[in-house]
């Protein structure tokens, strides 16, 4: 990421000091830190946490499932939408009815699901949950646009299975209604199979399409052939949601269509000796799954990928330990997800990778709430005025990037800088940046009282994120830098800061000026920018 100071480019690395373990910890096993999250610097201290957050049944977050359940389902005509935990037949009775009522079901439940989602990213104390969800959701990635069962999919497959094994997960995701769509393997049938689901099963999901085990006899190999790809067309025939009744995954083993080719095939998946399939029916697929989910390119695969999320864009560069000590735990626990984690999380290459990420939209816009120590969402708005509407909001967003649940291609949003980082990313984001400091601590008082003056008006919060009213300024920029950025800044960037709202020796308030755009400045830092 290069940064322009002054006409002249800065490297690309992180400005200022690198953080603590607490603070990277903050930011890569979650969504950023919040106000008065405890600090750390040592091992120990960051094996506990990794260990506590892996932990998801011992923390208590009850007050986040509460205000979840207390969110409006409401629709656009007042009727109630699905719940989270709904059946496919219950999903397919609201949209079956959704023409009658003018509405359009898919956008009512995708614009819900993604208000949850921010939801829990912002409350959620099982951070590293939530962070892991929205990995397995961009790996086996579908889209609301291709079917309304994203909706079934986001709880009964990536949130059900997103710590617990593998192979779970990728037999969750085979039978999702929302990836048989997706994918079009709901109309694969076995006189003439579709092959886009088999090869991206492959390609993107289990193996990656070259063997990239290092020392490996096959090592820069195809992990698979066409006719592999055909072949294993031929075994997920018949894997269907039509003609279910109520869209709910169903194996036909009927001769009706889309019907499934129960004869044996070979495979070579890039091991000598290869696979055989026997004859059979449902076990066929049952058994091509278990194959790549044992099979050590998946491993070093999703090693790979994980190291990319967590430690660096360029695992096999900057952290090839890290990604061997996740393959290999993936091998010998057979894809026990949690123990993956620990053999990553807890590896020298993680706590020496500052300046190896970026925050993509999503990961930005939940840590600037989190800085900001918002307990609700959407946003509360001090601001009344239209402009600062959730309308508003949702549009500055789509600026951004990363609409949640809408990414096209089966890839998922990347996640490697370059993909985020440009002239265009870094205006909106100071405008997403700044309109959420002026929709929660208020806008300018301009009118006759104020003799047409903008002043700004005393706010709680404001006075409270700051350290209280009439804190010095020094202070206040140092506690501000604490909040958001977590670790110092460039000597000159913060003797800049403390003169903006006044110099060493003010006092600041909610009602200093200059403090409002500061909070901002802060948020659209380059600083801020980095994980």
């Amino acid at each position: 990421m290069t940064f322009v100071r002054d006409g002249v480019a800065a490297p690309e690395a992180p400005p200022g000091a690198a953080p603590t373990l607490a603070r990277l910890a903050y930011n890569r096993l979650g969504f950023g830190a919040r106000p008065g999250d405890p600090d750390f610097n040592d091992e120990a201290a960051l094996n506990a946490y990794i260990d506590a957050q892996l932990n998801i049944e011992a923390i208590d977050d009850s007050a986040c499932d509460t205000f979840v359940a207390g969110m409006s389902r409401k629709d656009s005509k007042n009727g109630d939408m699905p719940a989270l935990n709904a059946t496919t037949a219950q999903i397919k009775a609201y949209e079956d009815g959704s023409e009658a009522r003018d509405i359009y079901a898919i956008g009512e439940m995708s614009d819900y699901l993604v208000r949850v989602t921010y939801t829990r990213a912002l409350l959620s104390k099982k951070q590293l949950y939530e962070v892991m969800v929205d990995f397995w959701t961009n790996h086996f990635n579908t889209t609301f646009s291709e079917s309304i069962y994203k909706y079934w999919e986001d709880t009964h497959v990536i949130r059900k299975y997103a710590l617990t094994s593998f192979r779970d997960i990728l037999g969750a995701s085979a039978k999702s209604p929302a990836m048989l769509s997706f994918l079009s393997n709901k109309y694969s049938d076995g006189r003439n199979p579709n092959e886009n689901y088999g090869r991206e099963l492959m390609e993107l999901h289990t193996l990656g399409s070259i063997n990239k085990i290092p020392g490996d006899p096959n090592n820069g190999k195809n992990n698979y052939t066409e006719v592999d790809v055909h072949r294993v067309a031929g075994i997920l025939s018949g894997w269907t949601n039509a003609k279910s009744g109520d869209d709910a995954f169903r194996f036909n083993d009927t001769p009706d269509w889309p019907t499934h080719d129960f004869t044996g095939k070979e495979l070579s998946l890039g091991t000598p000796g290869g696979h055989f399939i026997p004859y059979g029916g449902i076990d066929q697929g049952e058994l091509l799954l278990d194959i790549l989910s044992e099979h050590p390119s998946t491993a070093w695969f999703v090693a790979r990928k994980l190291c990319r999320r967590f430690i660096s864009d360029d695992p096999d560069g900057f952290c090839p330990n890290a990604v061997k000590a996740g393959a290999e735990a993936f091998i010998s626990s057979h894809g026990d997800i949690r123990t993956v984690l620990k053999a990553i999380l807890k590896h020298e290459d993680f706590r020496r990778s500052w300046g190896q990420k970026v925050k993509r939209p999503f990961e930005y816009y939940i840590s600037a709430m989190r800085g900001l120590n918002l307990t609700s969402y959407p946003p509360p708005r001090t601001n009344t005025g239209s402009d600062f509407n959730d309308w508003e909001l949702n549009d500055k967003l789509e600026s951004i990037g990363q609409k949640l649940f809408e990414m096209p291609p089966p890839t998922g949003y990347p996640d490697f800088r370059f993909a985020w980082m440009n002239t265009s990313q870094v205006f909106s984001r100071w405008t997403v940046g700044n309109f959420l400091v002026r929709r929660y601590f208020g806008e300018y008082k301009q009118d006759q009282s104020t003799s047409w003056k903008a002043v700004a008006q005393p706010n709680a919060a404001l006075d409270a994120l700051i350290g209280g009213a009439g804190s010095n300024a020094a202070t206040v920029v140092d506690k501000l830098i604490a909040n958001f950025i977590g670790h110092s800044i460039d000597a000159a960037d913060r003797t800049a800061l403390i003169n903006y709202i006044g110099g060493a020796s003010a006092t600041v308030s909610s009602t200093t000026f200059n403090l409002r755009p500061l909070v901002g400045v802060l948020i659209a830092s380059p600083y801020f920018q980095w994980r």
